[in-house]
Order: structure tokens, then C-alpha cells, then sequence
């Protein structure tokens, strides 16, 4: 039979899962409201909003979304790996350090702001995408040129058979309504996934968070707190931000104060620098 500690009257077990269930909850928390500091304003929420003024918002919603909850979870098990390495206490410590710097560096760059900060970061976003679908209509004019007139043979083929096949299975089709519908959702659901908007929005999020402030402090949150709870933190903090950017970015772009922001994730990256190295502390007292 376990052991049973003496203040709390809990055996070993309870007491681990009491601590794992904690962490799991802190190291939530700590996830959400650093994507929140991070994440708003910046260039992936931009690229969200900036695109969903001119293609379905659902498509840029689930786009953006999917790359930053693939991005969260390499990122989280990523830094849960390390643990596996190097002692936990050296983990702490180098958090600790690179929170100390991530938040120093943004309480620097806040005292530097003038407020046109955003508006500049808005009008780069909106060069590189307009350069992007510039070379992209270049390209397809380009191929549709060339193939202009095998295109035009192929189109007008197709219609021929779609219309044959189509009237051929108008009959079929009356018993099986309801299996008809299901599968009409299913190909509108590849279609959206699958659409040039989708993977075009999906790359740009992607290769924009890859190597972010914001990435590297889930690596370092993945591997000094709860790996879940980072992982579900940071996939719902990504939900929320990128939700608003869709919804109404722009607008918010431009009501929101960067320079506090910045303050509020200076702060916050400091806040985890402090807890971090008292971690460190107690790990080392405890070896």
C-alpha cells in the first residue's frame, strides 16, 4: 500500500495526479495568454484578416487555423522532447533566460513605438500578398495562353459527357437522396480544404509563424510545463486570435495600442522568466 503524506492525507498516486491535473491547468493558462500578447497584431493575424476581406472567411478561418494548430503541437512535443535529453533544472533554466531576453527585447522595442506600427506592418502584409497574387495570375495566364485551344476541345468534351452522364443518373439518383446529400457535403468539404485559397492562405501562415517569438516560447512552455495543456492552450489561443482577425481585424487592427500589447508581453515573458528561474532554483535544491 502507497504512502500517505501527513498534511494533506493523500497517498503518492492521488498527489501525482493532483499535480499533473495543476500543471496541466497553469501551463493552459500561461499557453492562452501568451499567444493572446503575442499573436495579436502580428503578422499571421494580419495575413488572417487581410485575406478574409476578399475570399470566404471560412476557408481563410480553417486555413489559418490548421497551420497554427499544426505549428502548436510540432512545437510543444518538440520542446516535451528536449526533457527527455537534458535535466529538467537546465530545461528551467534556459526558459528562464530566454523568456528574460524575449521580454526585455519587447519592453525595448514598446518604449521605441511611435503608434504607426501597425499600419506599416499592414501595408508590407498587403505588398507581399499583392506581389504573390500578381505572380500567381502572370503564371496562370501564361499556361492558360498555351493551352488555349486544346482547353477550349477538352471543355467542350466534357459538357458533352457530364450532360450524357448526368441524364443517365437523374434516375438512379430519386432512391438515394440521402446518401446523395452526405456525399455532396463531403465533396464541399475537400473542395474548401483542398481549394487553391485554402493552401496558399495555409503555406503563408505557416512559413509567417516558423521561427515567430510566439513559436519558440511554446517550445520553451512545451518542455518546462504540462505538454498538453501547452498544446490545447496554444491551439485555443490560435483559434480565438485568428476568429478575430477573419471576424473583423482590420477594424480591430486599427483600434487596438501595439505599444501596449507589446508592454503587456514584455511584462508577461518576464512574469514566466521569474517563475521559470525559481523552478530552476528548486530543482536544484531538490538534486
Amino acid at each position: 500500500m502507497g504512502s500517505t503524506d501527513i498534511y494533506t492525507g493523500l497517498d503518492a498516486p492521488t498527489m501525482a495526479l493532483t499535480a499533473a491535473g495543476s500543471g496541466a491547468s497553469d501551463s493552459l493558462l500561461a499557453s492562452i495568454l501568451m499567444i493572446f500578447v503575442s499573436e495579436i497584431g502580428d503578422k499571421t493575424f494580419l495575413i488572417a484578416a487581410i485575406l478574409a476581406m476578399t475570399n470566404p472567411r471560412l476557408t481563410i478561418f480553417l486555413a489559418a487555423c490548421s497551420a497554427l494548430w499544426l505549428m502548436s503541437i510540432l512545437s510543444a512535443f518538440l520542446g516535451h522532447a528536449v526533457v527527455t535529453f537534458i535535466p529538467m533544472s537546465w530545461v528551467s533554466i534556459a526558459a528562464a533566460v530566454m523568456f528574460l531576453a524575449f521580454g526585455v527585447k519587447l519592453l525595448q522595442e514598446a518604449r521605441e513605438m511611435d503608434g504607426s506600427e501597425i499600419a506599416k506592418e499592414m501595408h508590407s502584409v498587403e505588398a507581399e500578398l499583392s506581389e504573390k497574387d500578381a505572380a500567381a495570375k502572370s503564371q496562370m495566364a501564361m499556361e492558360a495562353g498555351e493551352a488555349g485551344d486544346y482547353s477550349a476541345e477538352a471543355g467542350a468534351e466534357k459538357f458533352n459527357v457530364n450532360v450524357d452522364v448526368d441524364g443517365d443518373r437523374s434516375v438512379e439518383a430519386a432512391g438515394e437522396c440521402n446518401s446523395g446529400s452526405v456525399l455532396d457535403s463531403l465533396k464541399n468539404l475537400m473542395g474548401l480544404l483542398l481549394s487553391p485559397v485554402f493552401v496558399e492562405t495555409f503555406v503563408l501562415v505557416f512559413l509567417a509563424e516558423w521561427g515567430d517569438r510566439s513559436q519558440l516560447a511554446t517550445i520553451a512552455l512545451g518542455a518546462a510545463r504540462n505538454v498538453y495543456g501547452v498544446t490545447a492552450g496554444t491551439i485555443l489561443g490560435h483559434t480565438c486570435c485568428t476568429g478575430l482577425a477573419v471576424v473583423g481585424g482590420r477594424l480591430l487592427a486599427s483600434r487596438i495600442s501595439v505599444k501596449k500589447v507589446t508592454y503587456a508581453g514584455g511584462a508577461l515573458f518576464i512574469v514566466f522568466a521569474i517563475l521559470y528561474g525559481y523552478e530552476a532554483l528548486n530543482l536544484k535544491g531538490i538534486a
